[in-house]
C-alpha cells in the first residue's frame, strides 16, 4: 500500500500527469529519446503539447497504477508484467532499463512532482520493481528476446 499512497501526486485520468512523466524522463535522461522515433530532439514544452505523449502518458500512468494495485496478487501481477513486455517488443527498449524503471525513473518522477517518499515507500517501489524486472527478464528470455 506504500506505493499506492505515493501515487497521489500522479493520478490517472488527469491528462497532464502522464505528459509530465515524459517531460521529466526525456529531459532528465535524454539518452533514452532514441526509443521514441521522431522525438529525438523534442523539448519539454513540445512534450506537454504533444498528442503522442498525451496518449503514452495515459498508458504509462495506467500501467503503473494497475501494477501498484495488483502487486499483492502475484499471478496477475506477473501476467500483466508480461503483457507490458509484449507491448514494448517493437520499440527495442534496452532490457536493462526494466531493471531500473521503478527505482530510478519512476521514483525520480514522483519526487519531481513533490512526493516526499518515505524510506518505506522507496523500499516498496524497489520491491515492486524487483518483481517486475524478474518477470520481465524471464519473459524476454523465454521469448528469445534480448534480456539483461
Amino acid at each position: 500500500r506504500n506505493v499506492v499512497a505515493s501515487l497521489r501526486v500522479a493520478p490517472v485520468g488527469d491528462g497532464h500527469h502522464g505528459r509530465d512523466f515524459y517531460k521529466f524522463f526525456l529531459t532528465t535522461y535524454p539518452e533514452h529519446r532514441r526509443f521514441y522515433k521522431g522525438a529525438e530532439n523534442i523539448s519539454g514544452d513540445e512534450i506537454m503539447r504533444s498528442e503522442r505523449f498525451d496518449k503514452l502518458g495515459d498508458a504509462i500512468l495506467l500501467f503503473v497504477h494497475v501494477l501498484s494495485n495488483i502487486y499483492d496478487n502475484e499471478p496477475v501481477f506477473r501476467a500483466f508484467s508480461r503483457r507490458v513486455m509484449l507491448e514494448h517488443f517493437e520499440r527495442n527498449v534496452d532490457p536493462a532499463l526494466w531493471n531500473i524503471f521503478f527505482s530510478n525513473f519512476w521514483q525520480g518522477y514522483l519526487q519531481s512532482k513533490g512526493a516526499n517518499l518515505t524510506a518505506d515507500q522507496k523500499e516498496a517501489w524497489n520491491t515492486l520493481g524487483t518483481m517486475f524486472s524478474q518477470e520481465s527478464q524471464a519473459y524476454l528470455t523465454k521469448m528469445g528476446r534480448p534480456h539483461a
